[in-house]
């Protein structure tokens, strides 16, 4: 009888194990690991063969580049700016700047072409090959991210209904853009709650120094040309926090315009050198709720690619 009890007790425990890797799937609590956010706005991208690896003087060769909305703000024609730089005197028939001419959808699927040349030509003569001719697309754009996470109004660590300790921010708390909000924490220090807020630009470049950040105000123009007054705005974001109808929160920022001094309230820009920081704080009384808060961030948006091109002397 124990043989067969402890058989019972065999196929009951398989059975249960089963059950759990249906359940759970077959890396069980692994199922729970939260998925990285997107963190791209416009994505762009030379052509391939446009340009060609390999050109020779006076060879004509096409320059066109793709652009598509990945991020989750729209951008209206015109609005976005782009830039073909390292061309110098040498490359003619190649145009220096264009703009997107349509409206780009949110998370677009289809690029839209930009056609910098359809007969670039290099026209000075070589006596030795140029081995790397280095060709710089820089975009520049206003854009966008909004986060919402709910936080726990409390005068107690721990209630029933919600607590204060804990991150958060989840995998999809934020909308799809570079710039987003990384980290949602609270803490009581005597009748005060405190929310403290972390941004970070988590865009990427295979540019060295790129992407960057500007007020979403800045001229794209000036930027671009390096006009020292508009570079003062690197780094700086414009924040608005939206607590519902909720009274008594206050956070503290730096003012919308230069010398960007210290200020408190729900509007204003903070600096990312590298990670921007939030803190807002309410006094409690004996209260104990959920409340939505809302953090949106608007800003300039700057980021470059780059393609290098061999060019032979006349063949």
């Amino acid at each position: 009888m124990k043989i067969i009890e402890m058989e019972t007790k065999i196929i009951v425990f398989c059975m249960i194990s089963l059950l759990a890797i249906l359940v759970l799937g077959v890396d069980g609590c692994q199922q729970q690991k939260e998925t990285a956010q997107n963190v791209q706005g416009i994505a762009m991208s030379f052509v391939a063969s446009a340009p060609p690896e390999t050109v020779s003087v006076n060879q004509e060769f096409p320059i066109y580049v793709d652009i598509i909305n990945k991020g989750g703000s729209y951008i209206n024609a015109n609005e976005a700016k782009f830039y073909l730089g390292g061309i110098g005197y040498d490359l003619k028939n190649v145009e220096k700047f264009l703009t997107n001419t349509k409206l780009m959808s949110k998370e677009s699927t289809f690029p839209e072409r930009l056609v910098f040349a359809k007969d670039a030509k290099w026209t000075t003569s070589l006596e030795n090959s140029i081995p790397l001719y280095p060709i710089l697309l820089t975009g520049c754009y206003n854009y966008g991210t909004v986060a919402q996470v709910d936080i726990c109004v409390s005068s107690k660590n721990e209630s029933v209904i919600c607590l204060i300790s804990g991150e958060k921010i989840k995998s999809d708390s934020n909308s799809v853009a570079p710039l987003q909000i990384t980290s949602v924490t609270e803490s009581l220090e005597g009748n005060k709650l405190k929310v403290t807020i972390l941004v970070e630009n988590k865009g990427v470049s295979t540019v060295p120094n790129n992407p960057n950040v500007y007020l979403s105000d800045t001229n794209c123009d000036k930027i671009y040309a390096k006009d020292f007054d508009e570079l003062q705005k690197e780094n700086k974001v414009k924040v608005v926090i939206n607590t519902g109808a909720e009274p008594g929160w206050t956070c503290k920022l730096q003012s919308k315009d230069p010398p960007f001094s210290a200020v408190t309230g729900l509007e204003g820009v903070i600096s990312l050198e590298p990670v921007g920081k939030i803190v807002c704080e309410k006094v409690i009384k004996e209260e104990t709720h959920v409340m939505p808060l809302i953090v949106s961030l608007q800003y300039r948006y700057m980021d470059s690619i780059t393609k290098s091109i061999k060019i032979n002397p006349a063949e």
